[in-house]
């Protein structure tokens, strides 16, 4: 009886360490370039939001951002998808690891930046409501290139924050003659192991003393 109730109960870890919080990460589901559970959010006169076949990193589609001041004016702008989940979807201090995969066009990254963003929120206004932590990493930083890499970054939910923003974001600066694009694909947020590792021993501990 103990070792079926201990295999049930790392059977069911394993399945929320693999269990993605972010809806439909490989942009597969949606119509056209509107990829669903995302928002895009055109920020400027010369570039483009949306998801596209042209090079995914698996599946049928990724998400792409671009601008081009080549062809169009050379404004400033700002080019992103996000999602927003909804209250309760994390928990306030638990570690999460947050994972995807992404490119750019060009390595000339003259007047321009690109992010991932996580705005930690309290939807419920349980504690004060807004935003209760923010994390904004550059990818440029990070060593992108024009092949897909996984990145990879361990976060914490902030105190009394219960669900999250995520966004992808392309900046570009009123630049004469620059053009760039981003891919993001494979995107998901997941208990980090410490937190799956917690609750393992959370519940081994219940299992003892039920016995």
């Amino acid at each position: 009886m103990k070792k079926t109730l201990t295999i049930a109960l790392l059977t069911g870890l394993a399945s929320v360490a693999s269990a993605s919080i972010v809806n439909n990460g490989g942009f597969e589901d949606g119509s056209g370039s509107d990829a669903a559970d995302w928002t895009e959010i055109v920020g400027g006169p010369s570039g483009s939001v949306g998801r596209s076949d042209n090079m995914p990193n698996s599946g049928n589609w990724s998400a792409y951002m671009a601008f081009d001041h080549i062809n169009n004016p050379a404004a400033g702008g700002a080019y992103f998808i996000e999602q927003v989940m909804p209250v309760g979807s994390i928990v306030a201090g638990q570690s999460y690891n947050l994972s995807f995969y992404a490119k750019m066009e060009s390595m000339d990254f003259t007047g321009m930046d690109t992010f991932f963003q996580i705005l930690w929120l309290d939807q419920d206004g349980s504690d004060g409501g807004g935003v209760r932590g923010e994390q904004l990493t550059s990818l440029i930083g990070q060593g992108i290139g024009t092949d897909y890499q996984q990145f990879s970054f361990d976060l914490t939910a902030a105190a009394g924050a219960d669900s999250f923003l995520l966004r992808f974001q392309l900046s570009a600066g009123a630049v004469t003659g620059i053009a760039n694009g981003l891919y993001v694909d494979d995107v998901a947020l997941v208990p980090a192991p410490g937190a799956i590792a917690l609750l393992g021993l959370g519940g081994l501990a219940a299992t003892r003393r039920r016995r």
